[in-house]
């Protein structure tokens, strides 16, 4: 019975993937560009993570020397933004630092399974994100 509940606990991280695209997000909360703040905050922190976690996976190799610098350029402005959202909605450092952690751990272990059936970390959902933070995020918030 040990061995089954310790399956089961197992199963999930085997096909671990994002549990929403930022594209799926956003049609769910139509008013983030507008009115509703902690959306915006939500969107541009994972947006800001996801760069991040881009700008570490590629900073030490010496072909993705753009990637690593275009990341960090973006990293800087989404997460800049999005702390200051996060700050206007009400919400503590504390819990925006948790939410940054989490979303880097997820992005982190989705980039690797991309690796490792792909060959490559920018796929699928991270593909997905960074098209979304880009044509739509980006844009609203300039």
């Amino acid at each position: 019975m040990k061995k089954l509940l310790l399956l089961l606990f197992l199963i999930p991280n085997l096909a671990f993937s994002l549990p929403e695209t930022l594209n799926q997000y956003i049609s769910k909360h139509p008013n983030w560009e507008t009115t509703d703040i902690a959306s915006l905050s939500y969107i541009t922190t994972r947006c800001g993570i996801l760069f991040v976690v881009i700008s570490e996976r590629y900073k030490n190799l010496p072909n993705a020397q753009n990637v690593y610098k275009q990341s960090l350029n973006n990293a800087a402005f989404f997460t800049k933004f999005s702390s200051a959202a996060y700050e206007v909605a009400g919400g503590k450092t504390k819990a925006f630092q948790d939410r940054a952690r989490t979303w880097a751990e997820i992005y982190g272990k989705e980039g690797v399974k991309n690796i490792d059936i792909y060959g490559e970390f920018i796929r699928t959902d991270i593909k997905s994100d960074i098209s979304t933070c880009m044509g739509q995020v980006m844009p609203s918030i300039k």
